[in-house]
């Protein structure tokens, strides 16, 4: 099990969070005041947080079972196994089970809602108030990867579950490895981190490295499949991975150590997780020796869950307007690399008025303003890099606006992403007040990122 920070702050919400692939899922939650998240159990006694992410229906009775005991009823002949619930779902497949078409999405939200009755089954006396879905402030998904069906995904869920939208996000793995890793104490992350995950058939890498040389401290996390490391998992038989043993976990462990000499060369490497079930057994002691010396080494499952719980703190405060200046910047794929905003004039002074921050996701990318149009009907936004190159000035003049004294003219500016190197750009007429009315007028324009910031 992975280590909170008490050094950091308690949470003021309630948030949830929940790491979620085709095989497994993990819970984790954050109670208002506690210092770090703790993942809840699928089972009464002992930490059991791998919860098997299928469905069955019983044959019998119109009754579905999830995790461990929907394993067992399919096994038992008394059930229709679904599995893949969430690829089926971000596919908008339609599944087959007992005689009936269902949604893939609904069956998805009826897993997570099944699944979170794990909140009502835990022995601490502190979350006896918070068993409720609708008691989440914000709940935060984590998958392998987070792209446009993801995100119109979760928002379906969200609607299947009757929660807002303002309440339900998803973020990738590596941004949860980001959100964990700046809330543990600093030395375990200073010079680089490692995860190494083998919940698949193929180990996967991710390098985290923090430049502290900017301000804030932009963060990387670096992906690679290490198709020089893989298991047999049979189709069909995802729950009934076997340890290697023998000569097959000699040659794995022989392939594990060259594997992480070559990453780890010329690197200094503080900490390294191990992560997936993959890693369940004794078959990479010699690797295992390497990986220790001079570093620290964790194993466990529920990263990804409580980096979801740090991220969606994070999420709710910017949605309440609390965010703080923030220290640190994950620029991932999905995160925008330039802080973006509209150069004005407020009481005779050059202000600079932030619509869009470096690091946010393209997906989550909103900022609006109004402001009042100048003579030439034009105004500036600036885009400065979080990379320390030259900052952009970008002039927008709008046509056909309607003849009115100079400053009688309020534009309402809309700042949105329909990717992460596209900004598009909405101003609406509202006029004047009673003295020149709004015209209806409206322009949209769109610009990219790559062009506009290439040298």
């Amino acid at each position: 099990m992975f280590l909170g920070n008490s050094e950091k702050k308690g949470i003021n919400g309630f948030i949830l969070g929940m790491d979620l692939d085709d095989r497994y899922a993990q819970i984790s939650c954050w109670l208002p005041g506690e210092q770090k998240p703790e993942t809840l159990s699928a089972e009464a006694e002992g930490e059991e947080y791998m919860i098997p992410a299928v469905l069955c229906r019983r044959t019998d009775r119109d009754v579905w079972t999830y995790g461990k005991e929907a394993l067992q009823t399919a096994e038992r002949g008394e059930g229709v196994l679904v599995d893949h619930l969430l690829s089926s779902a971000l596919q908008g497949k339609k599944v087959e089970a007992g005689g009936e078409i269902f949604e893939a999405t609904a069956l998805l939200a009826l897993f997570i809602k099944r699944s979170l009755s794990l909140l009502g089954g835990t022995s601490r006396g502190a979350l006896r108030g918070y068993r409720g879905l609708e008691k989440a402030d914000f709940f935060m998904f984590t998958f392998e990867k987070v792209d446009r069906q993801a995100l119109e995904m979760v928002e379906r869920v969200a609607l299947l579950l009757s929660l807002s939208p303002e309440r339900v996000s998803c973020q990738s793995r590596a941004e949860s490895f980001f959100y964990y890793n700046i809330n543990q104490p600093e030395e375990l992350w200073r010079h680089l981190c490692m995860i190494c995950d083998f919940g698949g058939r193929t180990l996967k890498t991710m390098l985290f490295e923090a430049n502290h040389h900017t301000r804030p401290v932009t963060v990387t996390v670096s992906e690679e499949e290490q198709a020089s490391l893989t298991r047999h998992i049979p189709e069909g038989k995802e729950y009934e991975a076997k340890e290697p043993s023998g000569v097959m976990a000699e040659e794995m462990d022989e392939a594990f150590l060259a594997l992480f000499q070559k990453l780890s060369a010329g690197k200094i490497i503080d900490t390294i997780y191990l992560i997936g079930d993959g890693f369940e057994g004794n078959w990479y002691q010699k690797t295992l020796s390497a990986l220790c010396m001079n570093r620290r080494v964790f194993r466990g499952n529920n990263l990804y869950s409580k980096g979801a719980c740090y991220g969606g703190g994070y999420k709710a405060a910017q949605k309440s307007r609390q965010k703080a200046g923030q220290e640190y910047v994950y620029l991932g794929a999905d995160m925008l690399k330039v802080n973006l905003g509209l150069d004005a004039v407020k009481r005779g002074e050059d202000i600079y008025f932030s619509l869009l921050d470096a690091g946010m996701n393209w997906f989550d990318a909103r900022g609006e303003c109004d402001f009042l149009l100048d003579q030439d009907h034009a105004f500036s936004l600036r885009l400065s890099p979080v990379s320390g190159r030259k900052a952009r000035q970008i002039v927008v003049t709008l046509s056909g606006v309607p003849e009115r004294p100079p400053g009688t003219t309020r534009i309402h500016l809309t700042v949105s992403c329909p990717d992460a190197e596209t900004v598009k750009l909405r101003m609406e007429d509202k006029g004047f007040g009673d003295f020149f009315p709004s015209s209806g007028l409206a322009w949209e324009e769109s610009f990219s990122l790559t062009d506009v910031l290439k040298d």
